[in-house]
């Protein structure tokens, strides 16, 4: 109950314009300003590649085996990526251009959903670096698996 009598009092002061030299000696309360912003942290993150002639494309990563996964799952994660408006297409979209559907799925069960079409005026950076970064993915390498087929294999 003294907490709130000093509050008021405090507040009363700062509108008066009087301060009691008590009162500015007490520790201030920490706000709810004052706490950390806490993020989502992404564990998956799909691309759907449309348009542009060439049908569908799509693009899955789950969890992080490399950096460059690991880098991808830090911008879905990102306060900027996170930010990001549903879409960011134009009117009228030619038929030689890309649309990109991007989700990220997080560690709360959320989920985050950006449509981009290519070439969008005022597309934020962290958008197209996480196209350009799934885009980019490199395939697994499969010089050295043996696949060895019984007789017979597929029909004889």
């Amino acid at each position: 109950m003294s907490r709130f009598l000093l509050s008021a009092a405090v507040l009363l002061a700062g509108l008066t314009g009087t301060a009691a030299p008590a009162v500015a000696a007490e520790p201030a309360a920490p706000s709810a300003q004052t706490s950390p912003v806490v993020t989502r942290q992404a564990v998956a993150v799909a691309l759907v590649r449309t348009g542009g002639g060439r049908g569908q494309a799509v693009t899955t990563l789950v969890g992080a085996n490399t950096r460059e996964d690991a880098a991808v799952l830090r911008l879905a994660s990102s306060a900027a990526f996170l930010a990001l408006r549903p879409s960011y297409t134009i009117a009228r979209v030619p038929a030689n251009r890309f649309t990109y559907r991007i989700e990220a799925g997080y560690r709360d069960k959320t989920t985050k959903r950006v449509i981009v079409v290519q070439g969008a005026p005022g597309t934020p950076q962290v958008a197209l670096d996480v196209i350009r970064m799934m885009t980019n993915v490199r395939g697994m390498n499969l010089d050295n698996v043996r696949l060895n087929f019984g007789p017979g294999f597929p029909f004889n």
